[in-house]
């Protein structure tokens, strides 16, 4: 389809995938929005692994590069336009959401290859874990996105506090697997 030939009123709606309070398109979230529904489904969706295992992270500037919907040259002017500090805490959230998200796939990914369809009740733990971290990251880039500021900023406390966690989760569930017998001993 050709500019010439689009839909009566496409060209205004396409600038309405970038955010006026932001100067960001909220549509490119949906790439975790997804990865995050592949995850927490994956227990009852056994299916879902291998969109799972096949999720990579893509940049904002190579997702609306890539894409095919109207708007996207748009929302990469404007993103380019962006005030370099607003951008940097943008950037910040998203390289967290690259980190938990590719942490997430890689926990299930070596779940699977230990255990196979074999402890669906570790999956279930660790697709409930993961999930809901990526929730917490996800919502502080979605407040960015819809409100042009970074209003949900984790305290330094709290984010020292959820990192620990995470890390004592991570011994316990290392320590759980050794301590299961294996192989008939």
């Amino acid at each position: 389809m050709t500019t010439d030939t689009l839909p009566e009123g496409i060209e205004e709606r396409a600038y309405s995938l970038v955010n006026p309070a932001s100067g960001l398109a909220n549509d490119y979230l949906n790439i975790y929005n997804e990865v995050v529904m592949l995850i927490e489904a994956l227990p009852t969706m056994p299916e879902a692994i291998e969109d799972i295992q096949a999720w990579r992270p893509v940049t904002y500037q190579e997702y609306f590069s890539k894409s095919i919907l109207p708007g996207s040259q748009s929302a990469l002017e404007t993103y380019a336009k962006l005030d370099s500090a607003f951008k940097k805490q943008f950037d910040d959230v998203l390289a967290e959401l690259d980190r938990c998200a590719t942490g997430s796939v890689v926990a299930i990914r070596r779940h699977f290859r230990l255990k196979g369809d074999q402890d669906p009740e570790g999956l279930e733990t660790i697709c409930h874990r993961h999930g809901a971290s990526l929730r917490e990251v996800l919502l502080r880039a979605q407040n960015i996105v819809d409100h042009g500021q970074v209003s949900a900023e984790e305290h330094a406390q709290r984010r020292a506090d959820r990192l620990l966690m995470v890390r004592i989760q991570a011994i316990k569930d290392v320590q759980d697997f050794y301590a299961k017998p294996r192989f008939g001993t």
